[in-house]
């Protein structure tokens, strides 16, 4: 369920009510308001307001966006989700969650990949509970170190700036997460510094096993950002344990030395597992925004 409202300057409300009504939304609010500025002006504003289903509202949007008259300087939009939202149209039909709005998905990716010291922060504690645990076979703390790490929004972020051709999401989200992967190489490093050897854990899977998972994750967090439920819960939750490990295990060889258990090919094909999951998990989730239609080219006409 969405609530959608749209600030167009003077005149424009009318061409917003078309295009509600072109996407088969029945009915819009329509009212005219003051802006004030700080030096004094008074703007004169149409303001549209909509009630629909999720999906109902992202074709609004896609197709506000797409319309010849608007622009990101004299518009605004703003997108609320309500607990509940009771009006002539059947519950079954209003609270249909998906596919969201391309506008919303972007947003909230783009939170994710900010870079803050709560950002390095929770890497750096997840990095140092993974790496205690690897050293020590104690499965449950890396389990606990692996809730902490917000990987799987950063790679969606890289895709859905790509499909959506938001360059500056794509580029916030790649610098986020190589920003991520040297602090689990940098945590690796600084426990390692402090443990003894040998690194106990190895229970690595194969390249062949770890792109299956891989895929069945990036499709899974594809599908979550999407859906109203559910979301918020699976794409804050580290569900990329195989991309998470490989750096920290790097980073406690270089301070600990790589175990007598660990030949050549082994590390190598650990190297080249982080990158093939990385790839394989993007592509799954890149192909679950396109064939679902949450990412809308028209998100290019947003400014970034």
């Amino acid at each position: 369920m969405r609530l959608v409202k749209v600030s167009a300057p003077a005149g424009k409300g009318d061409g917003v009510s078309q295009i509600a009504f072109s996407v088969e939304i029945n009915k819009v609010s329509r009212r005219t308001s003051e802006t004030r500025h700080a030096d004094g002006r008074v703007e004169k504003r149409d303001v549209v307001d909509v009630e629909t289903s999720t999906p109902q509202a992202k074709r609004f949007i896609d197709a506000l966006l797409a319309a010849d008259f608007y622009n990101q300087q004299d518009f605004s939009i703003n997108v609320r989700q309500p607990m509940a939202l009771i009006n002539e149209e059947s519950i079954r039909e209003v609270t249909a969650p998906i596919p969201a709005t391309a506008t919303e998905i972007c947003e909230e990716l783009f939170q994710f990949a900010h870079i803050t010291y709560g950002f390095v922060g929770r890497i750096f504690i997840a990095a140092g509970l993974l790496a205690y645990g690897m050293v020590n076979q104690k499965i449950l703390i890396m389990i606990a170190g692996l809730l902490f790490l917000p990987l799987l929004p950063l790679l969606q972020a890289a895709c859905f700036g790509a499909l959506t051709r938001h360059w500056k999401l794509t580029g916030q989200g790649l610098l986020a997460f190589l920003t991520a992967t040297v602090l689990l190489v940098l945590g690796g490093v600084i426990v390692g510094s402090l443990s003894s050897p040998p690194i106990k854990y190895d229970e690595f899977n194969s390249i062949g096993v770890s792109a299956l998972i891989s895929l069945a994750v990036g499709v899974a967090a594809g599908l979550a950002i999407i859906d109203d439920a559910g979301k918020r819960e699976m794409i804050g939750l580290a569900a990329s344990a195989q991309i998470a490990i490989v750096p920290v295990w790097f980073g406690l060889c270089l301070a600990l030395g790589f175990p007598a258990t660990a030949s050549r090919n082994d590390i190598i094909t650990r190297g080249a597992s982080f990158f093939i999951n990385l790839l394989t998990i993007i592509i799954a989730a890149a192909a679950v925004h396109f064939f679902s239609g949450s990412a809308s080219r028209s998100m290019a006409r947003i400014n970034d």
